[in-house]
């Protein structure tokens, strides 16, 4: 889906990123921009915001997946959202640059007003191979393989007669 009719003549409130922040600004102010002819514009990759306190319970497998998002497009209505990710911002042009997440060209948007809340890297701490093993706990992806690898774990432990086997295995 190419967005080269997303409306450039109208102002704009551009949001970077749909997660809690933008979410919750776009959630506030979307009635009122759109009643004074202006638009709301989230640019966000995944068409839902996670609710990150909730990942625990979904790697713990006591909760879906699906339970711990609010898709975006269901609780924004009057909000244009494109997937996808701004690359760069000329602020003092007001405008930036967006990369769609279906492969498409990026393209230049406008905006009169932004907000940057593009969330947030995991830090790895500097400990010598961590990032190479270590399993996240920032998507609901990410909750779903730990869940997956515990679950994986106690299967094939359950298979073993061998007490040290299976406790390696755990």
């Amino acid at each position: 889906m190419a967005f080269t009719k997303v409306a450039q003549d109208r102002p704009r409130v551009l949001i970077v990123g749909g997660g809690y922040v933008g979410f919750t600004v776009a959630k506030k102010i979307q009635k009122a921009i759109k009643e004074t002819g202006g638009v709301v514009t989230i640019v966000e990759p995944n068409p839902y915001m996670t609710y990150q306190p909730f990942l625990p319970e979904v790697a713990a497998g006591s909760m879906e997946g699906r339970n711990a998002t609010v898709p975006l497009r269901q609780h924004l209505r009057d909000t244009e959202l494109i997937p996808g990710r701004v690359v760069s911002i000329d602020h003092a042009n007001r405008t930036a640059v967006v990369e769609p997440t279906d492969n498409g060209e990026p393209f230049e948007l406008k905006y009169d007003e932004i907000v940057l809340g593009a969330g947030a890297v995991t830090r790895a701490f500097p400990i010598p191979g961590l990032a190479d093993v270590a399993i996240g706990m920032k998507t609901i992806e990410e909750a779903v393989s730990v869940r997956n690898w515990v679950l994986d774990r106690i299967e094939v432990a359950s298979l073993l007669t061998d007490a040290e086997a299976r406790r390696r295995a755990l």
